[in-house]
């Protein structure tokens, strides 16, 4: 079926002009191994055999609950576009695929036009688009390896690709197409700073201006912000080049931007050369000031004090493939819950980001760099490829205001046999990746998320590259254990004594928890470990302690909904009370049942005041 692109969009930050490459696609398992898609020229296949019609988003193994193998998938869409929109002198179209898992090569009417990986959007030029029917193709590839950023560990097929959550494969958000013309605006930088909380705010904006000509062209800038106009005249580009163009200007007497105030600006960017306005970009953007202040973090004046759950992409349904309206349904299960925190693991949907923007909804993002041993930062594939994970994350989610934290890993160097030491090379991870966050965007938090177990270290010289640290704790769930000896579970009554020790040791660090929670897949006795009861004590007992200490900013929930994380996964419950391979910690279970530790969690939280 050949099908134009439809005038429709998902997010709002982005070119107006962005058509859904929606309807009718096609897919193609390449389960083999080696795969025999590229052999066999799956990208320039007339017929579609072999093809099955879907839609996209999707996953191939949305519901899979016992393989988690990584394996190749094709994916094929037939479309046209408008014969006075082809491509001529000037004139080009790109793709945008805002996600897939997780590398991908794509090839138009049988040419490959580029490749890209993991966990971010990438664009591409369609180059060689024809009149009538085009073709476009993607192979996505979820195979893993043993270096592999997130999914590093051995899996009981096909080598590596198990981590700390479904290897889901496919083309997981949605594609759009867009025509250029002459010079085009690829992204927008907004960066926001205020000298304190009543100064006026000094907006840097950052435009990347593309000349899609052979000849030199002069580019006139205009940012719009309300009814206000910045013009900037006069900017060469060179021909086939992008330059980086930049503008400050002031806004005097700020509407501050914080939970509870959630005031947003709209911008619209437009580029104009020989006369005539030839590109456009638009998006929302916020003016708020985080700061440290004696180891304590604030915004815009007013002391932290965060409630929430963090978001795992994952439906028993869609896979990590989200719909609109299973992103609306945890959305409003994070505002039932009065929530005004966030977290996960790697940068979520953009549509999620625009809602926290205008509910008031700060958000935690890890760049997705997961549990990495000390030893893969000694090898320089990894450390580029983790350092360029950092920077991605930055920069796709920069312009959203409910930012607060750029962390660079999640426990790294955090498996029990390392003991918690930081060394030397992933200190140089640190050290570079925070320096790298700030050099693109100095207005927010830099962190990472640390595992607290008892008797490991609490300070490390790399610590002194971070605002604020992550604390993932589960005292009186797993088991801990000192340097030298083995030892029983830690126990609820350890975690304020460990805290205060933590604080003692980091008097200027803000802390916030980043992880809490307890198996709960069924009711069950109170002092029964993975029964709901079981679950929303601890909960309750757990942020009680939290809430005691005036220096932690803020407390989440791991997680708002389970998903699945490894075909063995227990999660620490006993036999009888897991069900692998779904993580049960979290307040609503997969079907979308709400918890006991949902109303424990929903009735704390709502007396809770986000700032103090």
């Amino acid at each position: 079926m050949v099908e134009r692109p439809a005038n429709k969009r998902l997010i709002y930050e982005g070119q107006p002009n962005r058509q859904l490459l929606g309807g009718t696609w096609y897919f193609r398992p390449d389960d083999a191994l080696p795969p025999v898609g590229e052999a066999q020229r799956w990208y320039s296949q007339r017929s579609l055999d072999g093809w099955t019609a879907i839609t996209v988003p999707h996953s191939w193994n949305a519901t899979d609950t016992t393989l988690d193998v990584g394996s190749v998938g094709w994916y094929r869409k037939e479309f046209t576009v408008p014969e006075n929109m082809r491509a001529g002198k000037g004139i080009g179209w790109k793709v945008r695929f805002e996600g897939a898992n997780f590398r991908t090569e794509v090839w138009l009417n049988g040419k490959s036009i580029g490749r890209f990986g993991g966990y971010f959007p990438f664009e591409l030029d369609l180059k060689g688009l024809r009149k009538g029917r085009n073709t476009l193709v993607a192979e996505v590839s979820s195979l893993r390896s043993n270096h592999d950023l997130t999914h590093w560990r051995p899996a009981a097929a096909k080598g590596f690709g198990t981590g700390g959550w479904w290897n889901s494969g496919g083309l997981l958000r949605e594609v759009y197409v867009r025509r250029m013309d002459t010079v085009d605006i690829e992204d927008v930088e907004v960066l926001p700073r205020l000298r304190c909380p009543r100064c006026d705010a000094k907006v840097e904006v950052r435009a990347f201006v593309r000349n899609l000509t052979k000849d030199k062209r002069t580019v006139n800038l205009a940012v719009e912000v309300g009814r206000r106009r910045y013009s900037l005249d006069g900017e060469d580009v060179e021909p086939g080049k992008t330059r980086e163009i930049d503008t400050k200007f002031t806004i005097k007497r700020p509407r501050l931007w914080q939970p509870g105030s959630p005031r947003l600006y709209g911008m619209r960017v437009t580029a104009a050369t020989d006369g005539a306005r030839r590109s456009a970009y638009q998006l929302r953007f916020g003016v708020r000031k985080l700061s440290v202040k004696n180891g304590i973090a604030y915004i815009n004046g007013h002391r932290l004090q965060l409630r929430g759950a963090s978001i795992h992409e994952d439906d028993r349904t869609y896979g990590a493939a989200l719909t609109p309206n299973v992103r609306s349904l945890l959305l409003s299960r994070l505002r039932d819950l009065h929530a005004t925190m966030t977290r996960s693991h790697y940068p979520l949907h953009p549509a999620f980001l625009e809602a926290f923007d205008r509910l008031g909804i700060m958000y935690w993002v890890d760049a997705p760099v997961y549990q990495l041993p000390n030893s893969f930062f000694n090898l320089g594939g990894v450390m580029s490829g983790a350092l360029r994970a950092v920077r991605a994350t930055v920069r796709d989610n920069m312009n959203n205001v409910s930012v607060m934290t750029w962390a660079l890993a999640n426990e790294p160097g955090g498996n029990r046999s390392e003991l918690g030491v930081i060394g030397p090379s992933l200190s140089r991870f640190i050290e570079e990746g925070a320096k790298e966050a700030r050099e693109i965007d100095d207005t927010r938090f830099v962190a990472i998320d640390r595992q607290a177990r008892i008797d490991e270290a609490q300070n490390y010289p790399a610590f002194a590259n971070l605002d604020v640290i992550g604390i993932n704790e589960y005292f009186g769930w797993y088991d801990s254990y000192k340097a030298n000896e083995a030892r029983g579970p830690s126990t609820t009554q350890e975690l304020g004594p460990w805290l205060d020790a933590f604080r003692a040791t980091n008097p200027a660090l803000p802390v916030f928890i980043t992880e809490f929670g307890a198996e709960a897949s069924r009711r069950g006795p109170v002092t029964q470990r993975g029964s709901e009861e079981f679950a929303a004590q601890y909960l309750k007992d757990h942020l009680a302690i939290h809430a005691s200490k005036r220096w932690i900013g803020g407390s989440l929930v791991w997680a708002l909904r389970d998903f699945r994380v490894e075909p063995t996964w227990s999660g620490g419950a006993p036999a009888g009370w897991a069900t692998p391979p779904w993580h049960n910690k979290s307040l609503i279970n997969e079907d979308n049942g709400r918890k006991l530790g949902y109303f424990a969690m929903r009735s704390a939280w709502r007396r809770t005041k986000p700032l103090r």
